[in-house]
């Protein structure tokens, strides 16, 4: 028996939080035993079957760092796995995930106080624990170079697209967009600086059929330094900010095209969740996105402002290519799944149970 840190639990569900949330829904299908510590007040987005177990009556970090490890310390020190990014400092036993280093690497994209606090805790509780997961070869070598933790206890643990009732290839190939609706091209993340949605923004300005919206698809958070992306929004540019996943799946499946401007990443969740929906994707050419993509997205220089532009009048005028990339993107997320990462999970927790 393991215990799973459920902070997650309280916050809006973006990909970090898909990533602990699905691992958690797979592993109870699979019968494992285990369950997770929370807070008293959770988002009430999550619809789940897996137990949990309130304990402590703080919240945000003061729950990590104070109730949790005061509640398991109480029931016998089990071993604790984090599957969102930090854990609880006075804790040995225990697993945790990293998911990348951008707070090292780009400090600037992020507030000051996010940023002293991850710089802190990160290093100090990934040396201690028994493991740590992430979820790309990149990710993995990031932290080598930039935490100095020991490549052999790190283990990449992939993510995956979080929708479960989709379409089979065959009826995306046949799908349609029906012809009424709106030419438009589809972007979806936080609005993290990172996300290089500026400079998208003055590319797509720039391309050549101008009956063509885009659609930024996300939220805010006080976490980054965001910046003022209201300045951004014309006739032709959309923030309609977070949407339901049933709205978002029908964002894919009629957008021309979708495009993940990113400057950095660990992994990179957008372009698989295009591919799931038979919608084909520019990508950053950065090596994560090179990593999880394979050869089933047209790669653009994300600090080319230029270069964008053109990959999206490519994208846009050739019909051929995204119904090629279409075909590669519904091949390449056959290399994903998360009961391949649950039993990944699984095959590691046992050594240190």
């Amino acid at each position: 028996m393991f215990v799973v840190n459920g902070r997650f639990l309280t916050q809006k569900i973006t990909g970090i939080q898909r990533y602990a949330f699905e691992i958690c829904n797979k592993l109870h299908e699979m019968g494992v035993d285990f369950f997770v510590a929370r807070p008293k007040e959770i988002n009430p987005d999550y619809k789940f079957s897996f137990r949990t177990v309130e304990c402590g009556s703080l919240d945000t970090h003061l729950w990590e760092q104070i109730s949790l490890p005061r509640y398991l310390k109480k029931i016998g020190n089990p071993l604790l796995i984090s599957f969102s990014g930090c854990g609880p400092l006075n804790y040995d036993n225990q697993i945790i995930t990293i998911h990348d280093v951008s707070h090292e690497r780009f400090p600037q994209w992020f507030s000051k106080n996010y940023n002293r606090y991850y710089h802190f805790m990160i290093p100090r509780i990934g040396k201690k624990a028994h493991a740590v997961l992430t979820v790309s070869e990149f990710s993995k070598e990031e932290i080598v170079d930039s935490l100095k933790i020991d490549a052999e206890k790190i283990h990449v643990v992939h993510s995956n697209v979080p929708f479960h009732d989709v379409p089979s290839a065959e009826d995306i190939m046949k799908y349609k967009r029906p012809e009424n609706i709106e030419k438009y091209i589809l972007t979806v993340s936080s609005m993290d600086p990172r996300k290089n949605f500026i400079r998208l923004v003055e590319a797509f300005n720039r391309i050549e059929d101008k009956s063509i919206k885009l659609y930024i698809i996300g939220m805010q958070f006080k976490a980054f330094n965001t910046p003022d992306l209201q300045k951004l929004i014309s006739e032709n540019v959309v923030l309609p900010g977070y949407i339901s996943d049933e709205e978002l799946v029908k964002m894919y499946q009629n957008a021309l095209f979708s495009i993940y401007p990113s400057l950095y990443e660990g992994f990179g969740l957008p372009p698989l969740e295009s591919m799931t929906f038979g919608c084909p994707v520019i990508a950053s050419d950065i090596p994560a996105l090179r990593e999880i993509s394979g050869d089933a997205v047209l790669y653009a220089n994300p600090l080319d402002i230029d270069d964008m532009t053109a990959k999206m009048n490519q994208m846009a005028n050739d019909e051929n290519l995204r119904e090629t990339l279409k075909i590669k993107g519904l091949e390449q997320i056959k290399n994903y799944s998360w009961e391949k990462s649950a039993k990944q999970v699984l095959e590691i927790v046992k050594k240190y149970s």
